[in-house]
């Protein structure tokens, strides 16, 4: 038994050491707070400010200057210890899993991903309030629009999916300027079951030290249902050491048509503290869904206001406090973004993340 033991032992060593070799990285992050709102105190365990993950990525050179590189990545509840389901996508690695190959110049991206056109919104919406101040604002922004296609468990109504399975991306890198191409491959799953469409577009350059994106996204739910469209623009640039950020979006689907946009700053106060604001401000109204003779989905209506306000507190170049604080001028779901507090009209947040 110990001989067996031992070489179970040696063996994991060998190969835990050849995928070092092979360039194999283990990463993550760890964000933990504690929320209060109307419906009470609670802990949540991912993505309060920054999303809690674990992974494994890694990359061959394949010569003439090409490579090849894998990710496969999940969300983590570090209050539970379970996996985060994100949206409904229950698998092990429910945030990405897939392949590359590519070059400087360009990049082909098989497998479950990000969407693009929800990186290119993060252009003008991420900042110091982190996921406290952009989930939200980017659903106002947005108009809420993606999470249907490919089962991810949310509603046209609800904050666009991130992360979506079996995509297609091709990106190529023209002096400057990154043109990005994103697309679900079929429809249909080998069992003949409709799982939706889903395509996005982005276009990303700096000009003049302005961080700059246009984004568009195109979905339809399962089953053949509602189905829409939005377009999105925002940037970044620093102003004597002020961050400026800004984003805006126009669209519609067979559910709501509107605008919104985001506006905030970020200042540092010191090398270690920083403080920043975001405020955001919608305008999409919706109507039901109805299938049959009932209403599947009901009126939603996603106008009104966001102010969040933020600080955050670098205790190692690794982990960080922070405090937020967000106010909304309506009670609706879109208020309270990841969190389960459900309809409320204010959030506070107090945590901590450590990144590896």
């Amino acid at each position: 038994m110990k001989k067996t033991q031992i070489a179970l032992a040696a063996l994991a060593f060998v190969a835990s050491t050849a995928a070092m070799a092979n360039g194999v990285k283990v990463y993550g992050v760890a964000d933990i707070a504690v929320h209060n709102d109307s419906t009470g105190t609670y802990m949540l365990g991912s993505g309060n400010n920054a999303g809690s993950i674990f992974g494994f990525t890694g990359s061959e050179d394949l010569g003439d200057g090409l490579k090849a590189r894998f990710t496969l990545e999940t969300g983590v509840n570090y209050s539970t210890g379970a996996a985060n389901a994100n949206g409904g996508l229950g698998t092990m690695f429910n945030r990405q899993a897939n392949i590359a190959i590519g070059s400087d110049a360009w990049t082909v991206t098989l497998g479950q991903q990000i969407s693009e056109f929800v990186l290119a919104s993060l252009t003008g919406l991420v900042g110091v309030t982190g996921n406290s101040g952009f989930v939200p604002a980017l659903g106002r922004v947005t108009g809420g629009l993606g999470g249907s296609a490919g089962g991810s468990g949310q509603d046209l109504s609800s904050t666009p999916a991130f992360f979506y399975p079996d995509l297609a991306t091709a990106s190529m890198n023209l002096n400057g300027v990154k043109i990005t191409a994103q697309t679900k491959v079929g429809s249909n799953t080998a069992a003949g079951v409709n799982t939706g469409k889903y395509s996005s577009g982005s276009i990303t350059t700096t000009v003049g030290g302005v961080n700059l994106a246009a984004a568009m996204i195109s979905d339809q739910a399962a089953d053949g249902g509602a189905k829409g469209s939005v377009y999105t623009v925002g940037g970044n640039t620093q102003v004597a050491g002020v961050t400026l950020r800004g984003a805006y979006g126009s669209g519609s689907s067979d559910r709501f048509d509107g605008s919104g946009y985001s506006l905030g700053f970020d200042y540092p106060l010191s090398d270690a503290l920083a403080l920043g604001y975001t405020y955001a401000k919608s305008s999409w109204n919706t109507a039901p869904v109805v299938s049959g003779s009932a209403s599947s989905v009901g009126a939603f209506n996603l106008a009104g206001t966001q102010n969040t306000i933020g600080a955050k507190y670098s205790l190692s170049k690794q982990t960080f406090a922070y405090l937020t604080f967000s106010s909304f001028s309506e009670a609706s779901i879109m208020n309270a973004g990841n969190w389960p507090g459900g309809s409320v009209k204010s959030i506070t947040t107090l945590g901590v993340a450590h990144s590896f």
